[in-house]
């Protein structure tokens, strides 16, 4: 029993560990997101920057969280096992649904962010706008330079990288629609990931968290009785 009590305690804290990594993962993944969105959110009729801000909030839940099971562990604290358990649970339960609405919404994520694209691009409004996209995520129109034609005589320089003298369709990058499409598909793609991985990982960490807050209970009723 010694024995087991000593490899679930460190597996225990190696778990969390991988939690800790995890939730910077979550955290840096939604800070890089809210970043590039920020840029652009006047081009998207939905508030779609609550979705990395949530992302950000769960990292850093899953942080604290990490770390009060580590504690847990290497101090065999039956309180702090506990709640450990408890929180850990209640967070799988929400990753799962995160998870899955992700999974359900990167079917019709491409379609919806080219409709914003052409949207966007047709609105002489928001065409200052648009043009910051285009330096942001280097493309050019909505589907290439050939979209300029009949727009402007020439091509804007946010078509071209920066330090280009004059911006030409062979110099110019590709299509705005194609490249938020797939950053945003990617995006989701990677989130999904991670989410899948710590929830493994969370039940698992679980399972050896009531082993461990059982053995901890048991071993001071031994002390107790003796």
């Amino acid at each position: 029993m010694c024995c087991a009590e000593f490899l679930v305690k460190y597996i225990l804290f190696f778990f969390n560990f991988v939690f800790t990594l995890a939730g910077i993962a979550l955290i840096g993944l939604g800070i890089a997101a809210l970043v590039q969105i920020n840029q652009i959110v006047d081009l998207i009729p939905v508030p779609i920057n609550g979705i990395p801000i949530a992302i950000i909030v769960l990292g850093s839940i899953i942080f604290v969280i990490a770390f009060f099971g580590c504690c847990g562990a290497i101090r065999e604290s039956r309180c702090l096992l506990t709640m450990y358990f408890i929180c850990m649970a209640i967070l799988a339960a929400g990753k799962i649904y995160l998870a899955t609405v992700i999974f359900g919404a990167l079917d019709t994520l491409q379609s919806t962010v080219e409709g914003w694209v052409d949207t966007a691009f047709e609105k002489e409004d928001l065409r200052k706008v648009f043009h910051v996209l285009e330096e942001v995520f280097q493309c050019c129109g909505t589907t290439g330079p050939g979209s300029y034609v009949g727009v402007y005589p020439i091509l804007p320089p946010t078509c071209c990288a920066s330090g280009v003298a004059e911006c030409t369709d062979e110099l110019a990058f590709g299509g705005c629609r194609a490249r938020l499409g797939s950053y945003f598909e990617n995006f989701g793609e990677a989130i999904a990931a991670v989410l899948i991985v710590v929830i493994v990982v969370e039940l698992v960490a679980m399972l050896f968290g009531m082993f461990m807050c059982w053995s901890v209970s048991e071993k001071r009723q031994r002390g107790r009785y003796y």
